[in-house]
């Protein structure tokens, strides 16, 4: 069976202001946008304030002032920046995030971060940082601002999960028959979020994709079952000014063996609170690593691993 890549990468871009007609697809922009990233579009459902695609690999969100793409496999949402910008002028952009966990395959990735940024660095002149001790696991991020202005009220929760239970990874191959084990588990996801909207896709022979979605909120779940590198990853920008039962929740669902948590928000009163809470211990598992950085007066992340203890 081939080795499938399961930890993600994603480009996320925000602009000053709304784009009238961003969302519009009349002209298969976002066909183009994932094509040119490696993927494919599967499913979209639409909301009030946002469209969420489900892809080949991974999921697309699109506001009227927002993109966020997220992929993974072999593919690269870095290379579908020029495209996005035959239809957004560059001055338009505030904040550009770029950000790529460490591979379980890194030798057989097309790409890596130095070549990506390199090619970012064509388009913006933003900066690079490392979340995370090299030798564990750990996230590259590139990051650029052209704004002054305090962003809104903005935050993102990441738990990246790897080596997850066997029993619960077999419950994400399309053969299996134990259904009513995976749909508990997708029930106990959407506990959290009964507003959601949810779109779901099951791969064949092994994989799962779920994207919800709620007025401006999304939370979006991927698996990669496969026992040589299992892997499983929730994200929400539902806030909240304590995760720790959703972070709780999630992990007692997949049981990983380690996972890193990734908390990135704007540098405003309300959304700092949350950084102390975010660096609590979880039941059952050591931490690793924590750190805290501040990528400049807008935005600020806390980055932390853990191991499960025997």
């Amino acid at each position: 069976m081939e080795k499938f890549e399961g930890p993600e990468k994603k480009l996320e871009i925000v602009l000053f202001a709304s784009h009238p007609g961003l969302r519009e697809n009349t002209d298969g922009r976002w066909e183009r946008v994932v094509c040119a990233s490696g993927a494919e579009i599967l499913k979209r459902k639409s909301g009030e304030k946002l469209d969420a695609y489900l892809l080949s690999e991974s999921s697309l969100f699109v506001w009227d002032d927002r993109i966020l793409i997220i992929t993974c496999g072999k593919t690269s949402p870095a290379m579908a920046l020029p495209v996005i910008l035959e239809f957004i002028q560059r001055q338009k952009v505030a904040f550009l995030f770029y950000e790529r966990k460490n591979q379980n395959f890194p030798d057989e990735q097309p790409t890596d971060f130095e070549n990506e940024q390199a090619y970012l660095l064509n388009y913006f002149l933003g900066r690079s940082t490392r979340l995370g001790s090299a030798a564990r696991d750990h996230i590259h991020v590139f990051y650029y601002a052209n704004s002054h202005r305090a962003p809104a009220p903005d935050a993102s929760l990441q738990v990246l999960m790897h080596d997850i239970d066997p029993g619960v990874a077999q419950t994400f191959f399309h053969d299996n028959a134990r259904r009513d084990d995976r749909n508990a588990i997708l029930r106990g996801l959407t506990e959290f979020f009964p507003a959601m909207n949810v779109d779901t896709h099951c791969f064949y022979p092994q994989g799962y994709s779920l994207n919800g979605i709620s007025g401006p909120h999304y939370f979006t779940v991927h698996v990669t079952p496969q026992p040589e590198a299992s892997y499983a990853s929730f994200e929400t920008n539902v806030m909240a000014r304590d995760y720790s039962r959703v972070t709780e929740e999630i992990v007692s669902l997949f049981k990983p063996r380690r996972f890193s948590l990734v908390l990135t928000t704007s540098r405003d009163s309300q959304c700092k609170a949350m950084h102390s809470q975010i660096n609590a211990d979880q039941p059952g598992y050591l931490a690793t690593d924590r750190m805290r950085h501040a990528f400049d007066r807008n935005y600020m992340a806390t980055f932390s691993n853990f191991l499960k203890q025997p």
